[in-house]
């Protein structure tokens, strides 16, 4: 998000000791210019970085620094209070304590609406035990109904729609579908609109009044620009925002728009769009977004997805094996799949401490390879995945599974090589432990 992490730019320009105990305005002067030079480059609003500068220049400048106090701490702990309290402070979930909960999703067209509706009904099930109705209100865009129930099939979701009935009618009607049903929380998917379009934007102040909704949620895109503001505060002025759900966040989009947002309108980021598939959006937390843009990674978040995703019983027995010398290609193929479901290698980095160390890494070819290696394995039948050594001792084999998945040979010998030196590794750590010996030791020296 941020070309230079904030923790980076305080060790640079905080790393002499200060001249005398109190914290004064030259300590400070180019440190602060930094951060503001950062926070402009991501495109975050310029009224929003003039607020932070001059609030942590308030807290900063004339402070009395302690002899057992480290001023880069000192300061570091004052930026970060300050980003939390511009992403909006304190924990906004949603309401989920109504029956049902009615949330009314609107947006820009193109803003990632109608999947994030498909996101929220898996949310809604996976993580508040929820009965979901998806309800289609997107009455203008050629296909849009459609989407939205194949999204429903997919996170095994309720649905509902009316064709081109007037959407404030629709929407009302599936009041009573989802009492007959039971359905505890509703999803109404409007059509996306510009804001200039007053006759579209009182079709929503229409839905508006006849569901009486819980939440009004506006999708945001991280990537929009600076004329995002003006849009979210047409809508706001028009509808009260309850939230904001930032999409794309995983991304490279500097994204500071999104992020401006909740201090320019006081309205709260609820929930974030952190990848493609159904199960990648996540509450918004102040606190860890703050972690994030110092440098600090998002280790909590990693570990509550880890703990929703991950199979811990799968994850004993497999790491049992591999230390063993046993591990296969249906234990790699596997542990694959359980990886993938906590997103994308280069989402997963941005929550470690320090990633902007990993920036160089070529994530998408690391990504792509994995894709490619899936395709291979899945490609291979149980006894093979089981007996990899069969492929060396049987060639005809490998000439069925190449024909079959497509692929090249060179992939097929890179796959089996690196199962083989990996399995070799993770025996040779087995073998340390048995010894008594801290076979990860070497990688904190």
């Amino acid at each position: 998000m941020l070309k230079s992490f904030i923790s980076s730019i305080v060790a640079k320009h905080m790393s002499k000791k200060l001249n005398d105990m109190t914290i004064a305005e030259e300590d400070v002067t180019e440190l602060l210019k930094q951060i503001r030079i950062t926070l402009l480059s991501a495109d975050v609003n310029l009224l929003v970085v003039k607020d932070l500068i001059k609030n942590i220049r308030a807290k900063t400048i004339g402070q009395i620094v302690g002899p057992n106090t480290d001023a880069q701490q000192f300061m570091l702990n004052v930026i970060h209070d300050e980003l939390q309290t511009i992403l909006g402070g304190n924990l906004q979930p949603l309401v989920t304590n109504t029956n049902p909960v009615k949330i009314m999703l609107v947006g820009l067209q193109g803003s990632g609406k109608t999947t994030t509706a498909g996101k929220l009904a898996r949310h809604a099930i996976d993580k508040l035990n929820k009965k979901p109705l998806l309800v289609a209100l997107d009455v203008y865009r050629p296909a849009a109904i459609d989407q939205l129930r194949t999204l429903a099939n997919e996170t095994h979701s309720d649905f509902y729609e009316k064709g081109i009935n007037l959407p404030n009618l629709t929407a009302f009607e599936a009041l009573e579908v989802a009492k007959s049903q039971n359905n505890n929380f509703i999803i109404f998917d409007t059509a996306g609109r510009l804001q200039t379009n007053e006759e579209l934007m009182n079709e929503l102040v229409a839905i508006k009044k006849a569901i009486k909704p819980d939440e009004i949620l506006m999708v945001v895109d991280s990537m929009s620009g600076q004329d995002m503001i003006n849009v979210a505060s047409e809508f706001h002025e028009k509808l009260n925002l309850t939230g904001f759900i930032i999409t794309k966040l995983d991304s490279d989009a500097c994204g500071g728009v999104a992020l401006s947002l909740t201090h320019l309108l006081n309205v709260p980021i609820k929930l974030m769009g952190v990848g493609e598939r159904m199960g990648n959006l996540d509450i918004f937390y102040p606190n860890r977004m703050a972690d994030r843009i110092m440098g600090m990674g998002d280790i909590m978040s990693l570990a509550e997805k880890a703990r929703d995703v991950i199979d811990e019983d799968f994850a004993k027995k497999s790491f049992t094996k591999m230390i063993a010398g046993k591990m296969d290609l249906e234990d790699l193929l596997l542990q694959t799949k359980q990886m993938q479901k906590l997103g994308s290698l280069g989402s997963i980095a941005k929550m470690l401490p320090n990633s902007k160390s990993l920036e160089n890494q070529d994530f998408d070819a690391a990504e792509e390879k994995i894709r490619v290696w899936t395709i291979l394995m899945n490609s291979m039948t149980l006894h093979e995945r089981r007996n990899p050594r069969l492929f060396k001792l049987q060639p005809n084999r490998k000439i069925r599974v190449l024909k079959g998945s497509g692929r090249k040979p060179e992939e097929f010998n890179k796959l089996i090589n690196t199962w083989e030196t990996f399995r070799k590794q993770m025996e040779n750590v087995g073998i340390e432990l048995k010894k008594g010996k801290n076979p990860f030791a070497k990688f904190f020296k």
